[in-house]
């Protein structure tokens, strides 16, 4: 969003009213008594195209101001004032604060009014840069992906999911640059076109795949990361896309790199999100999705994850149990199973290898397996479960529950009641 509204900030509030009476007029002008004040002024009444600082404020310097604008609104041009001709001060303002012009105090009006001007023209460089690389530059990457998601609608219609979900969170987690987290989430899986088309086939229909084939398929965002930096202005693009599967411990992919919070923001932001969608139905998130995550605390910045929940999660209200005292049934598939659901059919391989047995609740632990067992084994879907209700949930009538569920399918099919096998005998190992 463009503007033309100039903040001019110190702590001296009859210079402020000065200058207010001199530049009446000439600029559509702010003031602000000290650095609180003007972040305040920023957060509420913002954009702004220019800020100019007094340097030495109380409680937080124009040095301070300045830097601490860059990082929020780097779009905004900062001019420091001050009495101080020191060339020391005059250095550490250019360097730490992204400074445009360094004027001493008392500034003359007209030197001034020309220093608003120049910076006024430098801020419509900036957004005029930031229009073409947004609107250009994301048309073209947007033929880009459309083109290849008639190879592979299924991953490409996942990265539109994702940058969907990037912009919803964009200014909440004050990303500096929205639109480069945006075409990182298009971008991610670029990679996949140098994998071979049985390879992505599979991988579309959710298939197993072999270890060689899995650690091919490790590797494509640094495919990614290398098609995207051969585009101009896209460099930290890259970066993001290169990082994308690396976890906040500093394993997974690529092997060496920054860890923690040293990993760059949108790499991090993928790393939950391209997660998630590999978990959700549809556009919609649900918290359950999240928790799922947690299984899994050493790829995630957990902070960042609790954040994005807040902003994107659903509250699910089928595991309500005021609204559902007694549960739900549900058809579900198997990527849909969630902790606290109870099987109504058994869980078994298309090899009919049973791994759970209807009348079991679902634990944590008995989830975790069952993901990593579906990596190698296709189950029979859909599967049926009961979720939500108090005493189904906390397990005081399970008897009670398997022996209304096996009557009624003894009276329909003419069949005799399905006697279990000890309840944990078939659990999925790791």
């Amino acid at each position: 969003m463009e503007t033309d509204k100039v903040l001019f900030v110190d702590d001296d509030e009859n210079l402020l009213r000065g200058v207010r009476r001199t530049m009446r007029g000439k600029f559509n002008l702010s003031i602000a008594v000290g650095g609180e004040q003007a972040l305040k002024t920023l957060a509420e009444d913002g954009p702004f195209a220019v800020c100019i600082a007094d340097m030495r404020m109380p409680g937080m310097t124009g040095v301070e101001l300045l830097e601490t604008i860059s990082k929020k609104y780097p779009e905004t041009v900062g001019i420091m004032l001050t009495g101080n001709a020191d060339q020391a001060t005059a250095i550490e303002a250019i360097n730490r604060g992204s400074i445009f012009r360094f004027f001493n105090k008392p500034c003359d009006d007209a030197m001034l009014e020309s220093g608003i001007r120049a910076a006024l023209r430098q801020y419509q460089l900036i957004t005029a840069e930031r229009n073409l690389i947004e609107q250009s530059l994301a048309g073209s990457i947007k033929v880009l992906t459309d083109v290849l998601a008639q190879l592979n609608p299924t991953i490409f219609g996942r990265a539109m999911r994702v940058k969907q979900w990037c912009d919803q969170i964009a200014a909440a987690i004050e990303y500096p640059q929205p639109w480069e987290l945006g075409l990182a989430a298009l971008l991610c899986p670029i990679g996949m076109v140098s994998l071979p088309p049985d390879l992505l086939s599979r991988m579309s229909g959710d298939k197993p795949l072999q270890p060689l084939e899995r650690d091919i398929v490790k590797r494509t965002p640094e495919v990614a990361a290398k098609l995207i930096a051969n585009i101009p202005r896209l460099e930290h693009v890259a970066e993001i896309v290169g990082m994308q599967n690396r976890n906040f411990d500093g394993t997974g992919f690529p092997e060496k790199g920054p860890t923690g919070v040293e990993i760059p923001l949108g790499a991090r932001v993928l790393r939950i999100l391209n997660a998630l969608a590999e978990r959700a139905r549809g556009d919609t998130l649900v918290t359950h999705n999240f928790d799922e995550l947690l299984y899994h605390k050493n790829r995630y910045d957990l902070d960042l994850l609790t954040q994005l929940r807040s902003l994107l999660a659903v509250v699910d209200t089928v595991y309500d149990e005021t609204i559902y005292p007694d549960g739900q049934e549900l058809t579900i598939t198997l990527k849909e199973l969630r902790v606290g659901d109870y099987l109504l059919t058994d869980l078994e391989t298309l090899e009919d290898r049973i791994l759970l047995t209807h009348g079991n609740f679902i634990s944590e632990v008995q989830l975790q397996r069952l993901r990593i067992f579906e990596r190698l084994h296709k189950f029979r879907e859909p599967i049926e479960v009961r979720r939500g209700g108090r005493t189904l949930r906390r397990g005081t009538d399970v008897s009670k529950a398997r022996e209304a569920r096996e009557t009624e399918h003894a009276g329909i099919g003419g069949t005799q009641p399905h006697t279990d096998p000890a309840p944990h005998a078939h659990e999925p190992k790791a």
